[in-house]
């Protein structure tokens, strides 16, 4: 499958998305690098400059992909380090999420146990909240690493913290007045479009004129 053809199902999951209503929230503390939020680029609510970034989600299974990269004390000096790249799922309605990690007294037990960090969430009851998670693996070093494709595939393929995205996200969006809905295929279409700059837009409407 064409990495267009994932791009154009990741603009459709935020069109769907961004027509429900969010109600749950995860404060993000500082060592965590979120990098996709159900197939797409994260929304934070910034909190400011003393303030917590906060994640707002929908009602209803979500999946964060993310980094645990904390700063330890190395000799006066702020070193970090970094996990693997982590996908999650779990489920959560009308709640605020937290983040419960690990902390390390110095280098040598960060870079030992980094690679097996445990983590977990907690409600607002403080009871433990259901989340299945793995490493989002790559193959081999990649540098500039496009997460978004890397998780649209995952979730493809149906790892075991895999959501359904694209083509049911399509068939959830609401048809405004008597207006015809989209097939699945225009409605990909038109995602790409809205997705490309002016130039883009340009020599795609050259080329479709050349087609008629």
């Amino acid at each position: 499958m064409s990495k267009k053809f994932l791009s154009a199902i990741g603009c459709i999951v935020l069109l769907a998305s961004q027509l429900v209503h969010a109600e749950v929230k995860i404060p993000i503390p500082d060592s965590i690098n979120l990098l996709v939020v159900n197939s797409l680029k994260p929304k934070i609510e910034k909190g400011g400059l003393f303030g917590t970034d906060t994640l707002v989600l929908p009602n209803g299974e979500n999946q964060i992909v993310f980094k645990f990269q904390p700063s330890v004390m190395e000799n006066d000096t702020l070193r970090k380090v970094y996990s693997e790249v982590i996908v999650a799922k779990f489920t959560a309605k009308n709640d605020e999420l937290t983040f419960v990690l690990p902390e390390y007294r110095d280098l040598i037990q960060a870079r030992k146990e980094i690679d097996d960090f445990q983590w977990s969430m907690l409600n607002s009851n403080q009871q433990q909240v259901n989340v299945i998670k793995e490493p989002l693996s790559a193959n081999g070093v990649q540098l500039g690493r496009n997460f978004i494709e890397d998780v649209m595939d995952y979730n493809m393929r149906g790892g075991v913290a895999a959501i359904t995205t694209g083509a049911v996200a399509a068939k959830n969006l609401p048809v405004q007045g008597q207006m015809k809905a989209d097939s699945e295929n225009v409605g990909q279409l038109k995602a790409w479009y809205l997705k490309a700059n002016k130039q883009e837009r340009k020599d795609f409407q050259v080329w479709l004129i050349d087609q008629q």
